[in-house]
């Protein structure tokens, strides 16, 4: 079982690594990113990037289950940030836009 798991998340990386290198990482780990509650009640769906005076900015889009989990997640931003950072070793993400 383990060595399914393994290459489904070597093809996960592989296809999602082409939009933006830190997505595949993030959605794989997500629950252990976020933990446990906010990683069953929401996921990654992708990372746009933009550009203010000349300064890329990682917009990390967040599917949430329901309007009171948005507010929640809206709550907690600053924290998923640091907390993604953190588990990547660099600061890959500027924003969190959340989607109901």
């Amino acid at each position: 079982m383990k060595s399914i798991i393994n290459d489904v998340n070597k093809i996960v990386r592989k296809s999602l690594n082409r939009t933006h290198p830190a997505m595949a990482d993030i959605m794989i780990n997500w629950g252990s990113i976020v933990g446990g509650k906010f990683g069953k009640i929401s996921h990654p769906v992708k990372i746009t990037t933009e550009y203010e005076n000349k300064k890329k900015i990682n917009t990390l889009h967040i599917r949430a289950d329901n309007s009171s989990v948005s507010v929640e997640l809206s709550f907690q931003q600053g924290i998923i940030i640091e907390r993604i950072a953190i588990y990547l070793g660099y600061k890959a993400i500027n924003k969190i836009r959340i989607i109901v």
